[in-house]
C-alpha cells in the first residue's frame, strides 16, 4: 500500500497559522498531501483541527535564550524522524531557526522559510543585527527556498543568498473582493458605536503592544482635537498595553474620542464606517491590515518603515510619517479630515493598488513554489 506523503506547517504559535496560512494548507491538501502543523497551544488550534490537519503542540519560546527552545528542538527532531516530511514550510523567527536545525539533523531536505519581516532592518537596534543577521545568514545554508514579503528584506536576503533560492512574494494575500463589499448596515453600526453623522473616524487595527506604537496616534488625536471636535478613533485589538493605554486616554480626557473595541470579527464592516486607516508601527513585515483597508478604498496614514513603504505611496494613496512625529501625524490627519475629495481620490488609488496583493494571485505564486520544491 502506497503511504501518504506528509507536509508540515510550523510557527511559534498556532494563531499565526490560523490568521495567515489556512488557504495554503488547503492547497496542499487538495494536492493530496497529509498536513501536519506545529505551534504553541493557543486558540488558533481549533480552526486548524477543523481543517483535518494533525496538530503537534510544541512549547516554543519567543525568548531565543529560553531553555524551552532546547526542549522544543528535541521534540522537533524526534517528530521529523518519525514522520519523514516531503516538505516543511516554517514561519516566525524562533521556529525557523529550530526547524532548520532539526531538519539538518534529520536530513529533511525541503524546508521553505517565509520571513514575515527580518528582525534586522534599517533603524533596528544594533543588538538585532548582532544576534539575528549572522544567524539568518548561516541558516540560509539549510533553506531550500527563503520567501520574503517586502522589497527591503528581499534585497537584504540577496546579500547572503546569491542564487534563485530567494523569492519575493507579496505577502500572504487578502480577499480583496470581500473587503470591497459592504457586509453590514453602516448606519446601524455607527449608531452602535456611538458615532455621529459628521464624525471623522480613524480606525487602527493592531495588537496593543509597544511595537504598534499607539501612543503616537493618541498624542496626534489630542492635537487634532484642539481644532476639530468631530474626530473619533476606533482601536481594534487587544494586548499587553491595553490598561496602560486606557489610563492615558482617560488622563488626557480623550475617552469620548478614542474607543477601545477589543477583538472583533466584523473588520470589513468597521472599515466601512471609517474614513481612514492608521498604522504607526515601529516595525512591520507587510501589514495585512493595511491591505484590507486599501481594498476597502481607504486612504492610509502609516509610519515610513519597511513594509508600509511597499503599500503606501506618499501623497498618492495616503501619507507616510516618521516614527514618533506626533505633530506631523496630526497635520496629516487634519489634511484628510478637511478635504473629502482627497479622501475619495486616495481611497480609489488604495483600492487599485490592493489588487497587487489579492489572495488568488498570491495563492498561485505559492502553488508554483510548492510544485517546484515537491517535484
Amino acid at each position: 500500500m502506497k503511504s501518504i506523503k506528509k507536509i508540515a506547517f510550523i510557527a511559534t504559535v498556532y494563531r499565526h497559522l490560523e490568521a495567515f496560512h489556512l488557504p495554503y494548507i488547503k492547497i496542499l491538501q487538495e494536492m493530496g498531501y497529509e498536513l501536519h502543523v506545529y505551534g504553541s497551544f493557543d486558540r488558533g488550534k481549533t480552526s486548524l483541527l477543523n481543517m483535518n490537519v494533525i496538530c503537534h503542540d510544541v512549547d516554543f519560546s519567543r525568548n531565543p535564550f529560553s531553555f524551552n527552545n532546547v526542549k522544543a528542538l528535541r521534540n522537533l527532531i524526534n517528530s521529523f524522524r518519525k514522520n519523514k516530511y516531503s516538505m516543511i514550510h516554517v514561519h516566525t523567527p524562533i521556529a525557523s531557526f529550530l526547524v532548520r536545525i532539526a531538519a539538518k539533523v534529520t536530513n529533511t531536505q525541503n524546508v521553505i522559510y517565509t520571513a514575515h519581516g527580518f528582525h534586522f532592518f534599517k533603524s533596528a537596534p544594533i543588538i538585532n543585527w548582532i544576534l539575528y543577521y549572522p544567524l539568518e545568514r548561516f541558516m540560509a545554508k539549510f533553506t531550500r527556498i527563503l520567501i520574503t514579503i517586502n522589497k527591503e528584506d528581499y534585497c537584504r536576503a540577496r546579500n547572503f543568498i546569491s542564487d534563485n533560492r530567494v523569492r519575493y512574494v507579496k505577502g500572504v494575500g487578502v480577499d480583496t473582493s470581500y473587503y470591497s463589499l459592504a457586509h453590514n448596515n453602516s448606519t446601524k453600526l455607527r449608531k452602535q458605536l456611538g458615532l455621529r453623522k459628521n464624525d471623522f473616524v480613524i480606525i487602527c487595527i493592531a495588537e496593543l503592544n509597544n511595537n504598534k506604537n499607539h501612543i503616537q496616534l493618541i498624542n496626534a488625536i489630542k492635537i487634532v482635537k484642539q481644532k476639530h471636535n468631530n474626530i473619533k478613533c476606533l482601536l481594534v485589538g487587544y494586548g499587553e498595553n491595553e490598561q496602560e493605554l486606557k489610563y492615558i486616554v482617560q488622563k488626557e480626557n480623550l475617552h469620548e474620542e478614542i474607543k477601545f473595541l477589543g477583538f472583533r470579527t466584523d473588520i470589513s464592516s468597521l472599515l466601512k464606517v471609517s474614513n481612514i486607516k492608521v498604522l504607526l508601527s515601529k516595525r512591520e513585515g507587510l501589514p495585512k491590515s493595511i491591505i484590507e483597508a486599501m481594498a476597502s478604498s481607504k486612504p492610509i496614514l502609516a509610519t515610513n518603515i519597511r513594509g508600509n513603504r511597499d503599500l503606501v505611496s506618499n501623497g498618492i494613496n495616503g501619507y507616510l510619517v516618521p516614527v514618533g512625529a506626533d505633530e506631523i501625524t496630526a497635520k496629516k490627519i487634519c489634511t484628510l479630515l478637511e478635504d473629502n475629495n482627497k479622501i475619495n481620490v486616495m481611497g480609489q488609488k488604495s483600492k487599485e493598488k490592493a489588487n497587487e496583493y489579492d489572495l488568488n494571485s498570491i495563492k498561485q505564486d505559492m502553488k508554483e513554489i510548492y510544485k517546484e520544491v515537491l517535484k
